[in-house]
């Protein structure tokens, strides 16, 4: 018996070119059914595959089965026989499409190919026409010199420049050699020769690797004539060294490096040596005769041990050089006035230690009444930059008034601090920097642990008398909200950086508690008068967890939108909301903003604890 099945929309279908006509067929004889489908004459065009495949798709939409999809239906033995006899005529179009896909698909990889030979070609001819072929050598050298580093000197390193630019081409290696400029700065790594006894062999030494045991002895040397090379490549030209002396425990400095070094006194501009005392011998040697071009000098003289006598800071006579302007010193023994130095040329003069060595010992500090004494000596200061000693002040010199300081950086406690403060006097002060956290001798940052660590009665005063002042960094330990308030107050309306970091130590509720109107007081002062308004850059981070609520800030940011550039700060509290989403149209516009959010650690109860795999519990 035949019949088309009851409730089927249309025992024919059609999909485009293609017509079939569905009819189920019962056979009582054997208890089953089955599915023939009849094709129509229908005419089929190759250009509408999508009408044949919704055609067929919906065809299988309509089944007894659409239903039961995604379902967790289990079909019977009949259902399976219509099924498979559903599927019987899409699997064979799915075929027919895979079959025209791959032969498209191989038509298009030819067409790629082709097109790859012309463009390979077509870039090589091209390339003969690159601008830069064109150059003049004169142009080329100033962008090569464009590359070098700004804030340091050359390394000798093939990833870097100028050595980097001679691995681009023949051309550029010849114009880069050619370069005397390219390689008149240039910073150097003495790691010492190993201790060795007569007739031995070189000391085994793993931090040597991958320096061969062969060449552990004449390693020195070679480096030794790695930078005769390089320095002969500068001509003339005046020369801006570093040496850092990273020596092993019993090691000495390197003679032939050195030598090479020393040659070429005549001809410093430049120069920075961090090294222990032995390796400041050679230094002596020189006198002001000796460097010329001699501009600025760092020097950074260490001793591990706390039995260690010091370098005699006061037998380096080259520090009176004709031109010397710029020193920095630190170091074991060093006291800044005994220094043999030009007082009335210098214009920037600093005794903070170098970064290089902010583990080793710290005992270069300047007592108040030293730093007083050095700034009279020096009426052409610019830049003054002191670490402080907790030494009494004998009081040898009342007052200092100095009408050139520009800038001045100040590392001390909070009472050292005001006691410099109370006696000096700077009306053409722009930058000032204040770090009354204790440093050990060691270099190990401590916040003050008493209220009265912060200067504030001093700096307020101080501040008062700043009128151009553009740039204001503070670093201490937890302030009170009165204290900030009063120092925003006296700021003037020339600053542009204000950078304020009291979050060293364990802050206490007591400054929390009443410092959450801080910012609300910047943005707008009483009387609708704004505070600081060409504030530009906005950098704190202050203890407490209620201290800026994150509407405050954002309050904050959008009433000075039209000056502020950047903002930096750091909560010791959990975030509250995203401000970002209402600051996106000022970050879009080139606003640097930067916010993070350290809330303190809580130890969370876990059912693992003292378990070998116990996980991580957030």
């Amino acid at each position: 018996m035949r019949a088309a099945r009851a409730g089927d929309p249309g025992a024919e279908s059609s999909g485009g070119g293609l017509a079939f006509k569905r009819t189920v067929v019962m056979e009582p004889e054997i208890g089953r059914r089955s599915i023939t489908f009849t094709l129509c004459s229908r005419p089929f065009t190759s250009s509408s595959p999508t009408t044949l495949m919704s055609g067929v798709i919906g065809h299988t939409a309509g089944s007894p089965f659409a239903s039961k999809l995604g379902t967790n239906y289990c079909p019977t033995p009949d259902d399976t026989i219509e099924i498979k006899a559903l599927l019987r005529e899409p699997l064979l179009q799915m075929k027919r499409l895979d079959t025209k896909i791959a032969e498209l698909q191989q038509a298009l990889n030819k067409l790629i190919g082709e097109r790859e030979s012309l463009k390979t070609h077509v870039q090589a001819y091209k390339a003969l026409l690159s601008p830069v072929r064109r150059m003049p050598a004169d142009i080329m050298q100033e962008i090569f010199l464009m590359c070098l580093p700004t804030h340091r000197n050359c390394v000798m390193d093939a990833r870097e420049t100028p050595l980097l630019l001679g691995r681009i081409c023949g051309a550029w290696r010849t114009l880069s050699l050619g370069t005397p400029r390219l390689w008149a700065n240039l910073h150097i790594v003495d790691r010492g020769e190993p201790p060795r006894q007569e007739g031995s062999e070189p000391a085994s030494d793993s931090e040597y690797a991958p320096w061969p045991m062969a060449l552990q002895e004449p390693r020195a040397a070679l480096v030794a004539d790695a930078v005769r090379a390089w320095l002969e490549r500068a001509g003339r030209c005046p020369l801006s060294i570093s040496m850092q002396y990273d020596l092993e425990f019993g090691h000495s400095p390197s003679q032939s490096i050195a030598q090479t070094i020393f040659s070429l006194a005549s001809r410093w501009q430049h120069i920075r040596f961090a090294a222990t005392a032995p390796a400041f011998q050679e230094l002596v040697q020189l006198n002001a005769a000796d460097v010329p071009e001699l501009q600025s000098v760092a020097l950074q003289c260490h001793e591990v041990g706390w039995d260690s006598p010091g370098f005699a800071w006061n037998s380096l006579s080259f520090l009176a050089g004709a031109k010397v302007q710029t020193v920095a010193v630190s170091g074991t023994g060093l006291v800044v006035p005994q220094l043999p130095l030009e007082w009335t040329r210098l214009t920037t003069l600093s005794n903070l230690p170098d970064r290089y060595f902010a583990g080793m010992r710290r005992d270069s500090r300047v007592t108040v009444d030293a730093a007083l004494l050095t700034m009279s000596r020096c009426p052409r200061l610019h830049s003054l930059s002191f670490e402080l000693t907790t030494l009494p002040v004998a009081g040898e010199l009342d007052f200092v008034d100095h009408h050139r300081l520009q800038s001045l950086h100040l590392t001390g406690d909070g009472q050292t601090s005001a006691s410099l403060l109370d006696r000096i006097s700077v009306p053409q002060l722009k930058d000032f920097t204040l770090r009354t956290d204790w440093i050990d001798p060691w270099g190990n940052p401590h916040a003050g642990g008493h209220r009265d660590s912060f200067p504030e009665p001093s700096l307020v005063r101080f501040l008062a008398t700043l009128p151009l002042l553009k740039s204001l960094s503070l670093t201490t330990g937890p302030i009170g909200s009165s204290s900030l308030k009063k120092i925003l107050h006296h700021l003037p309306h020339s600053l542009q950086h204000l950078h304020i970091n009291a979050d060293k130590g364990h802050a206490s509720r007591y400054y929390a508690a009443s410092q959450g109107d801080f910012l609300a007081s910047l943005a707008m002062m009483p009387g609708s008068t704004i505070a600081l308004p060409i504030l530009r850059d906005f950098d704190i981070a202050i203890a407490g967890e209620e201290l800026i609520a994150d509407d405050t800030l954002l309050q904050f940011i959008t009433a000075r939108a039209s000056t502020l550039k950047r903002v930096k700060i750091n909560f010791p509290r959990r975030m509250e909301f995203d401000i970002r989403d209402a600051l996106s149209p000022l970050i879009e516009n080139g606003f640097d903003f930067s916010v993070t959010y350290s809330p303190p650690k809580i130890h969370k109860y876990s059912p693992w604890t003292g378990l070998p795999d116990a996980p991580e519990i957030v």
